[in-house]
């Protein structure tokens, strides 16, 4: 099975200290498991067992030579589960250890020789939100194999109370050529729908630029005042995490009044970052952007796995007033959102889909190698995904999930990330930076959580925390 075009450029986007990763975190009470602390070899038995049920774990992708065409996924018939599961015992350490377990686990790429995944089982948690005894599961896939609503229909499949014995099968299109003389005829055709798809993209973009001239569309600014967060990034990771009961979040939502509960979200990631800026003296007079993934699977003209755009969110990090700025981060995001399912503005984004392999990656190189600034950034400062994850039915044998998180992945000159999750009645927020950017993460996370307190004073909402 040939890859889909977005899909692929994953591959070729990848760069050594900034992998394409998509990472999820389960925590489950192991206090309702019977059998009690799950031994290596059990754990081992009960992944290998499941895994074998969804062909996405026992797939590999097979390049073409120079990239002159996609790659494809084809069965890995060497598949060893060792290569890919980890476990680890915690000896009753606590959030201090999972958090360093989990920023190990998150800053190491792939090998895209196996099949792109890895797991990490952490037994012998102790007092983890709060729960006494509990295990934790760590998953990476790389971003080709899917984006947030694939791997967590995977993870689901995985995590199940019943093995699900039917394996799941992505778009089937045809296995691509295994040698360059086998790709050489592909070349011509591949560049002359390149060069067509240019001028598509070139006449939607006029399109877009008379909506937005008549009024009718609002573009985000281009170029946003460059922080800490926005220079090289380096291979370590540093992960840390703010979590609220859900029903707090609504309760603040509630109150506000017509605002999401991802708006809110966005508020706190705002407001702590504006306030950790200027505790270190760096404040920026301009206001800051986010960089949000958002779904256009309901679209449905993508064959692909990855059906994303990416949202320009305006933090409105230059207003002081948490419930101001949460009614502006609100307007900010409605009129995003509206701009991006816009048919001229998704047809002016169509390029990735008829971009030669090959030609991605010289550009990829290319950009890599020019100066940028030290003063500006392109369009955003920080990146924020958000995925629910349902209720509470995965399990790890006996042991129920309880709470999520993630970590979105760091790339170039975007050295912090935000992962919001929801699972049950636990809401999360991730977060992932490197040690050079910010060595002191929990002090952002108390900052998210003391904006969490200032917006639901601010709004009159009734909390647990209140």
């Amino acid at each position: 099975m040939k890859l889909e075009p977005r899909d692929a450029a994953w591959v070729y986007l990848e760069q050594a200290n900034t992998p394409s990763l998509s990472i999820a975190m389960y925590v489950f009470d192991t206090s309702t498991d019977p059998r009690g602390v799950m031994t290596p070899d059990e754990v081992r038995a009960f992944v290998a067992e499941r895994v074998q049920a969804v062909d996405v774990f026992t797939r590999r992708l097979r390049r073409v030579p120079l990239d002159l065409d996609h790659p494809s996924w084809v069965a890995d018939h060497e598949f060893d589960i060792d290569n890919h599961l980890e476990v680890v015992d915690a000896r009753g350490g606590g959030w201090g250890e999972f958090r360093r377990i989990a920023s190990e686990f998150v800053g190491g790429g792939l090998d895209l020789q196996r099949p792109p995944w890895e797991m990490r089982v952490v037994t012998r948690l102790t007092d983890i939100d709060g729960v006494a005894d509990a295990a934790a599961v760590l998953l990476k896939f790389h971003h080709s194999v899917g984006d947030g609503a694939v791997t967590l229909e995977m993870t689901r499949r995985l995590f199940s109370a019943q093995v699900d014995r039917q394996p799941a099968t992505g778009p089937q299109t045809p296995v691509g050529p295994r040698s360059v003389m086998q790709a050489l005829p592909t070349v011509s055709r591949q560049l002359r729908a390149f060069v067509q798809g240019l001028r598509d993209v070139s006449a939607a973009g006029k399109e877009v630029k008379a909506a937005v001239d008549s009024g009718e569309v609002w573009v985000p600014p281009r170029m946003r005042p460059a922080t800490r967060f926005n220079g090289s990034v380096g291979p370590a990771r540093t992960f840390d995490a703010a979590s609220f009961l859900l029903d707090d979040v609504r309760a603040i939502r509630a109150a506000a009044g017509d605002v999401t509960i991802n708006d809110v979200a966005l508020t706190l990631v705002a407001g702590a970052l504006r306030d950790y800026l200027r505790e270190v003296g760096e404040e920026p007079e301009e206001s800051l952007g986010a960089k949000v993934p958002m779904s256009i699977r309901s679209l449905g003209h993508l064959e692909s796995a990855n059906q994303l755009t990416v949202l320009q969110i305006d933090l409105h990090t230059d207003i002081a007033d948490p419930l101001e700025r949460l009614r502006a981060i609100h307007t900010s995001a409605a009129a995003e959102r509206d701009r991006k399912q816009r048919a001229e503005v998704l047809r002016s984004e169509t390029l990735v889909d008829v971009t030669p392999g090959f030609v991605v990656r010289a550009i990829n190189w290319i950009a890599s190698r020019l100066p940028s600034s030290s003063s500006s950034v392109p369009y955003f400062n920080v990146v924020t995904t958000n995925v629910a994850r349902g209720g509470v039915d995965l399990w790890l044998r006996d042991a129920q999930a309880v709470s999520t998180y993630g970590a979105a992945a760091l790339t170039a000159r975007q050295g912090l990330t935000h992962a919001i999750h929801s699972l049950g009645n636990t809401l999360t927020i991730s977060v992932l930076t490197t040690p050079n950017m910010m060595n002191d993460p929990e002090r952002y996370v108390a900052l998210i959580h003391a904006q969490f307190d200032s917006l639901a004073a601010a709004v009159g909402a009734s909390t647990s925390t209140a």
